[in-house]
């Protein structure tokens, strides 16, 4: 239990700090939910641990000067942590944006999870738990998307005409780039002058060191071409 008020402030202190830090790496991956939000978010859940410390520690004092009210009286010092754990998921929740074929936030959404497990355990005072806890998921953040590289994918979607001719130019273009094709999916509309128009999705994976203005601007120049649009993938957005 808690001893003294200067424990309590200790506690939130260093609740708010390591929220901190985490909110200070999503802030530099541009997400909405920065510091700020993860400050609050691991502050707040140690102010409901420390207050469920409280709450069972005044039903133990209670229940020692009331000895013969023992047998109805119960405490769990877990009730309002579950709830914490549970209630977070509405917020990390709101991070999730989906649109199309692209998630965004997932990884934002995880932070927020798992920063109000850190303001938990600094509210209990498992201070080596919180603190090891707060630099793996820096190491998490910062140091694993470097060490494992996956093929990036990017979803393409292109409007032509003349079918065959803008085909075989799309498909030197690719080579060109390096760019496999992981799936393809084709429409046409009919024109009532006879004439089509044609639209292709190509779902892509991406060499590194790949630039998409300069593909888009060699497969633009084509005089088929009619518009070009790219729309990112869930890997592109796990950040």
């Amino acid at each position: 239990m808690v001893e003294t008020y200067w424990e309590m402030l200790i506690r939130l202190v260093i609740a708010a700090f390591v929220g901190g830090i985490i909110g200070y790496e999503r802030e530099l991956k541009g997400r909405d939910a920065g510091i700020r939000t993860h400050t609050l978010v691991s502050l707040g859940a140690a102010v409901i641990t420390l207050t469920q410390l409280e709450a069972s520690e005044w039903v133990l004092d209670f229940a020692r000067e009331n000895t013969d009210l023992p047998p109805v009286l119960t405490t769990d010092i877990t009730r309002l942590t579950a709830q914490i754990i549970n209630g977070i998921g509405f917020l990390g929740a709101g991070s999730i944006i989906v649109s199309k074929r692209s998630v965004t936030g997932l990884t934002t959404a995880a932070s927020i999870w798992a920063v109000a497990s850190l303001g938990i355990a600094v509210g209990m005072g498992y201070y080596f738990i919180s603190l090891s806890g707060t630099l793996i998921m820096l190491l998490v953040l910062r140091v694993i998307k470097n060490l494992f590289r996956f093929d990036r994918s990017k979803q393409f979607e292109v409007k032509y005409k003349k079918r065959n001719e803008t085909i075989q130019y799309l498909e030197s273009c690719f080579q060109k780039y390096h760019v496999t094709i992981v799936s393809t999916d084709h429409s046409i509309s009919y024109l009532e002058d006879g004439t089509s128009i044609c639209q292709d999705s190509y779902s892509l994976n991406l060499p590194e060191q790949f630039n998409m203005m300069d593909f888009i601007a060699d497969i633009g120049e084509y005089y088929t071409i009619l518009e070009i649009k790219t729309i990112k993938t869930s890997l592109d957005n796990w950040n």
